[in-house]
């Protein structure tokens, strides 16, 4: 055992302590905790200690730390909506799993998708036509159409009706998984029957997508066959309906549910700013012109990456992070006791003074390769990191470069008149009273 110190922090038992108040404004908490306490601090929350971290190196340390660093308490919570998927697994069975998965979000492999994102955005433009003018909820257009790309790229067009259903059930496990004072889910409160009627509907729904494949013999370019049809090297063995369902219903919520949030905070942001919109509007017309968008388009857009970018970092769908150390640590001289819970708010950190100059700014040129030279790579983290850094990144950012370079072409967007954003984190960081704008086209 290490003669190191604990970590500083607040005496008071943060689930009582009206000045942190946590069950009404954690966000709010994360935020205040990185500026009183630079670097790391420890609290208690209920009856455990949770160490909050906010150094780059020491986020570095954790995240490149497996073996002591593991999904912990938090993570069995977001195991019952995503069961066993890569998310959440561990060990041997995580690794077995990231090894299947990763050739599906090979850059080869995410080229066949872009038609299908691109056909998904035009409809969705098609529709904007008529909507000019009128008030709409960004936040409710960007999940229709990431449903709707994700339905298409994962398991084909026939199943959008199943999706908005699952779309719909996900919104309220994760409302009732957020809760700090809940009891097990086992115990048939009102709340905890609720989440458990949703999440067996969306257990139900992609189990039946999953067994209707099996018996199709019509051949489908898509995530679920790749998945159904992708073999361990050594044994041969293909994966069960079982790890099918959560590896479905991981992506779901991936490449559905935290794309639509990034998306509808880039809108809310463009809106604001008019001139950096039209440079997104220039870069498009230089790189793509009348042409379709294509996969090698997608890296030339170079400045609407740096939108895309500076918009996760002040609002990072995954807002928070954390692992249990599984054994003793030590870290920037203090000590961690196993069983700490380590929490990394990539939305405190992102938004800290220290790492950012004028954090509050929404300025996409931070992200040029000249100025992030000198920004340590875990002060900006929205993706994870180390061996669990997200499987489908790229698959992300592409689904984003399209919606916002195709959109941005076409419309202009204003946000209506005392419109105020305010922030919900659940499992993602939600607009919780959507992004309310007007469209006009451009």
């Amino acid at each position: 055992m290490t003669n190191a110190k604990f970590p500083p922090g607040p005496t008071t038992n943060l689930l009582w302590d009206k000045e942190a108040n946590i069950r009404k404004d954690l966000l709010g908490h994360f935020h205040r905790t990185v500026r009183r306490f630079p670097s790391i601090s420890r609290a208690m929350i209920g009856p455990y200690h949770y160490v909050n971290i906010s150094e780059p190196a020491y986020i570095e340390h954790v995240f490149t730390h497996p073996d002591i660093y593991v999904k912990g308490r938090d993570n069995k919570t977001l195991r019952f909506l995503l069961g066993n998927g890569l998310v959440t697994s561990e060990g041997e069975f995580w690794l077995k799993q990231r090894r299947l998965i990763q050739p599906l979000f090979h850059k080869q492999r995410l080229q066949s998708f872009v038609q299908k994102i691109n056909e998904s955005t035009v409809t969705m433009l098609k529709n904007w036509e008529t909507k000019t003018g009128v008030v709409i909820d960004m936040h409710t257009e960007m999940t229709n159409v990431t449903l709707d790309i994700v339905s298409q790229t994962l398991m084909s067009t026939e199943v959008v009706g199943d999706f908005k259903k699952i779309s719909e059930a996900l919104v309220v496990v994760m409302e009732g998984m957020m809760k700090i004072l809940r009891l097990p889910v086992w115990i048939p409160t009102p709340g905890n029957l609720k989440m458990q009627k949703n999440r067996a509907l969306l257990f139900d729904t992609i189990q039946k997508i999953i067994e209707d494949r099996r018996k199709n013999k019509t051949e489908f370019n898509d995530l679920l066959t790749m998945l159904m049809e992708v073999e361990d090297a050594d044994t041969r063995e293909r994966m069960t309906d079982e790890q099918l369902r959560d590896e479905v219903i991981t992506i779901f919520l991936a490449g559905h549910e935290t794309t639509a949030n990034a998306l509808s905070y880039t809108f809310f942001l463009l809106a604001q700013h008019a001139e950096i919109k039209q440079r997104v509007v220039d870069e498009v017309k230089q790189v793509v012109g009348d042409n379709e968008m294509s996969f090698e388009n997608l890296s030339k857009l170079e400045y609407t990456t740096m939108v895309i970018k500076e918009s996760m970092r002040l609002y990072p769908p995954v807002w928070g992070i954390t692992r249990d150390a599984s054994r003793e640590d030590v870290i920037g001289g203090y000590r961690i006791k196993k069983g700490d819970s380590i929490a990394m708010s990539p939305y405190a950190v992102h938004r800290l003074e220290k790492y950012w100059e004028n954090p509050l700014k929404f300025d996409p040129e931070r992200f040029s390769p000249e100025r992030m030279k000198n920004i340590h790579r875990y002060a900006w983290f929205p993706f994870g990191g180390g061996q669990r850094f997200c499987i489908g990144n790229n698959f992300a950012m592409m689904e984003m470069q399209i919606v916002i370079a195709l959109a941005c072409t076409q419309f202009n967007f204003t946000l209506t008149e005392n419109f105020k954003l305010e922030l919900e984190p659940l499992v993602t960081l939600r607009p919780k009273h959507g992004v309310m704008m007007k469209l006009e086209r451009s």
